[in-house]
């Protein structure tokens, strides 16, 4: 299997469009001139933003929900909501993921890559064991007490947001059968976000492989693994055959969208968990200039050279 990286299918996340004053159209011309094939629409692009998008439309090949966001929806959000415990707001935010997967079907794009929402009241202890990390505690008796501490909190307050959870799935399911489109459950980033391995791994036994399967992100889950949760071995170990597609960043300590090659990451490791039709998303901050990006792309064909 050649490296993933090099794959000639790449795409770049909008993610990278952010604080930039450029259309779609020219967002795409920034990809190819940094070597990929296409664009992932993120939630980030507002129906505004494709309905100025024309010539360029068929490079448009993966949908990060909800995306697009309606222009009415205001400061909610459905990332956050499609677990919560009040059913018209987890109502509300099923809605707009629904439009995402129509938005998807219409542009023929076979598969959407969804947040699952999180455990409400776990934010604040697990902000704790960032700083201690972050103080260089990560080997203290203080920090396991705090792991621990975090782990027990989210095992007592996850059962209710995760039945949300759940069942806002159960919906979105039904309607990508309809439409064809495939949903890619994606690794999170904090700790009292939904899911975890073993909830990713209870979902995915509840559907076909067609219709559901693992959006892996290298940053979070290497993330994750810093803090003392799950290694990133176990998330490929376990659910691995189920990877739909695969957003690419690099991460050093708890800093993660850096470019790859960056940080941490063994990307050549991670390889041979790679299917060859999962779809491959950089997804890098803002921040780095276009020709770091290039610098970076070439820089991963090189290592497979």
């Amino acid at each position: 299997m050649s490296f993933f990286l090099t794959r000639n299918d790449n795409l770049l996340s909008t993610m990278y469009l952010q604080n930039k004053r450029i259309s779609l159209d020219d967002f795409v011309e920034l990809a190819h001139r940094c070597g990929f094939s296409g664009i992932e629409v993120s939630h980030i692009i507002t129906e505004a933003h494709v309905a100025g998008l024309s010539k360029q439309s068929r490079y448009v090949k993966s949908v990060h929900a909800p995306a697009p966001k309606r222009s009415h929806t205001g400061p909610r959000d459905a990332m956050r909501l499609i677990s919560s415990t009040d059913e018209e707001e987890r109502r509300w935010a099923v809605e707009q993921v629904k439009n995402s997967i129509r938005w998807a079907a219409g542009m023929g794009i076979p598969s959407i890559c969804l947040h699952l929402g999180t455990v409400e009241g776990v934010a604040r202890e697990e902000w704790v064991l960032e700083q201690r990390f972050l103080a260089g505690q990560r080997h203290t008796a203080r920090y396991q007490h705090q792991l621990e501490s975090v782990k027990q909190l989210r095992r007592e307050r996850a059962p209710a947001y995760f039945n949300a959870a759940r069942h806002s799935l159960e919906v979105l399911v039904m309607e990508a059968e309809k439409h064809g489109v495939r949903i890619g459950l994606e690794s999170r980033r904090y700790p009292f976000e939904i899911p975890n391995l073993e909830e990713m791994h209870i979902l995915l036994q509840e559907y076909d492989a067609a219709t559901v399967g693992f959006w892996y992100d290298t940053g979070h889950c290497r993330v994750t693994a810093n803090l003392g949760f799950d290694s990133e071995e176990a998330w490929l170990e376990r659910v691995g055959d189920r990877i739909v597609g695969v957003h690419v960043h690099d991460v050093v300590g708890l800093r993660d969208h850096l470019l790859p090659g960056m940080g941490e990451i063994d990307f050549v490791a991670k390889a041979p968990h790679i299917p060859a039709t999962a779809i491959i998303t950089w997804e890098v901050d803002w921040y780095f200039a276009e020709e770091e990006l290039q610098f970076y792309r070439r820089g991963m064909d090189a290592i497979n050279a």
